[in-house]
């Protein structure tokens, strides 16, 4: 995922992000996706607005632009009371969905998520994916990593990786025709 998202170099083959080389494009294929790490990313010691504005200004919006978006923002997560409130005192579902919404703010035409539901109850998980459906509707690629199976389901297509290698890669029907086809 860090390779496609243009933050490591490659040590062999091909691979284009939104129409973009990895090897030769990276900058291009920066401004084009939206990226959600595994690991929490917002600034802790931040506000919930200051998290906004920042990424929304490293994502190059303009001033306008974000505080239209951070506006937008708030209100569809029902954070409005929570605005000046610092991300370290949101519950984690919380800090996850604000992370989704910033990594999204920009309208990349794809966004990277690895593992962006690990730890959170099912009541987030739930609404979580209702955020990553809205934003696939509009015509996001949304590219997950996920070790929950029942998340898997929720995809288009699904690729299973084993020390690196892709062993399967198909829509999810066909995958489990071809598995009982194998028994």
């Amino acid at each position: 995922m860090r390779m496609l998202c243009g933050l490591l170099k490659p040590s062999s083959g091909e691979a284009r992000v939104a129409g973009f080389d990895i090897y030769t494009e990276t900058e291009k294929v920066k401004q084009r996706i939206g990226y959600m790490s595994q690991k929490f990313s917002l600034y802790e010691d931040l506000t919930v607005k200051e998290n906004i504005r920042f990424y929304a200004g490293i994502y190059g919006l303009s001033n306008q632009d974000i505080r239209e978006k951070t506006a937008a923002l708030l209100q569809r997560l029902g954070m409005e009371k929570e605005a000046g409130m610092l991300v370290s005192a949101l519950p984690l579902g919380w800090k996850q969905k604000l992370s989704f919404s910033i990594a999204v703010i920009h309208d990349p035409s794809i966004v990277f998520l690895d593992e962006p539901t690990g730890g959170v109850d099912p009541i987030t998980r739930r609404q979580f994916w209702d955020l990553i459906y809205e934003s696939a509707a509009r015509g996001v690629t949304i590219f997950v990593t996920t070790h929950y199976m029942d998340e898997a389901e929720y995809c288009n297509r699904i690729s299973i990786m084993v020390d690196g290698k892709i062993k399967a890669l198909d829509t999810l029907r066909r995958l489990k025709s071809n598995s009982a086809q194998t028994r």
